[in-house]
């Protein structure tokens, strides 16, 4: 039976095409600027490939917008013609983005029959996005808005979204480091290992040397995780243009799961461009 409750996601959560598609999600794109021209955060109009290619090619930092309230207002009344009777909205968090915003602007102005709610991921990327699909599967299961939102709200706390950069260049473009950090870094072979923590982007760790250190970090911590116990029926790997290091983690992870739990995607352009080539990640929720 179809759930009468559509999910409203935006182009951060970093899903794959297929589980959009599985999921019914309605994606309201983000927006990136480089180069002076403006791009919505579609594959079809900007891979991260081709964006790390400007990027590298014009030496220049892209800039990352919010939809506008409009999207969504066009959003709602897609959704009342289809015949649903509630919206859940997730994204990428309110600490990170202006897009909640544009969402409750959007609820003030709209004067329809759906009762339509925000869940305040305070995450990005698949952190973001497994929400989405944890609260689909519930919603999926017959249970209200107020329960399904409820749900979403408690898994908040516990995912765990991190991160391991490859190069410090696009941290360092962007502001986030000086230059006296920057060339140390560089001169170590430092890749900051991230972590999403109350809805913030925190360095917790900076191994040293070649990647597979950091890769190793990463991947102790998520062991760490996995024994104290860990939802398992949506784990993700997810990089930008980081093929290479998503295929050691798949090999190392593959067999802990049943088949379909363990799922590799590609980050969008909007975490791309803060994040960088090479950019990993294994994101999960603990229970």
């Amino acid at each position: 039976m179809k759930s009468k409750i559509l999910f409203i996601v935006d182009s951060s959560i970093d899903l794959s095409p297929e589980l959009y598609k599985a999921y019914d999600f309605l994606i309201i794109p983000l927006n990136v600027t480089i180069d002076g021209k403006t791009y919505r955060d579609v594959p079809e109009e900007l891979s991260n490939r081709k964006l790390f290619d400007i990027m590298d090619e014009k030496e220049v930092l892209p800039k990352t917008s919010a939809a506008a309230p409009a999207s969504f207002l066009e959003a709602f009344k897609k959704a009342e013609k289809d015949g649903y009777e509630g919206i859940v909205i997730i994204g990428i968090g309110s600490t990170l983005s202006g897009t909640i915003q544009s969402a409750i602007v959007a609820i003030e102005m709209y004067e329809g029959p759906l009762d339509i709610r925000i869940v305040d991921s305070r995450n990005l990327s698949t952190g973001s996005g497994l929400i989405a699909l944890y609260g689909a599967d519930y919603a999926k299961k017959g249970y209200s808005l107020d329960e399904v939102v409820t749900y979403m709200e408690s898994l908040v706390p516990r995912v765990r979204a991190q991160f391991i950069v490859d190069s410090l260049r696009v941290i360092y473009m962007g502001g986030r480091i000086s230059s006296a950090k920057y060339l140390f870094g560089k001169i170590l072979r430092a890749h900051p290992f991230i972590q999403v923590i109350d809805g913030k982007l925190e360095v917790t760790a900076t191994p040293k040397g070649k990647l597979i250190r950091g890769l190793d970090h990463q991947f102790s911590v998520f062991e760490q995780d996995k024994a104290r116990g860990i939802l398992e029926d949506h784990v993700f790997i997810t990089h930008a243009d980081g093929e290479e290091s998503a295929k050691y983690y798949y090999g190392k992870m593959k067999d802990m799961f049943p088949k379909g739990v363990l799922k590799v995607t590609e980050a969008g352009c909007v975490i791309s461009a803060h994040s960088g080539r090479g950019t990993i990640g294994i994101l999960y929720v603990m229970k």
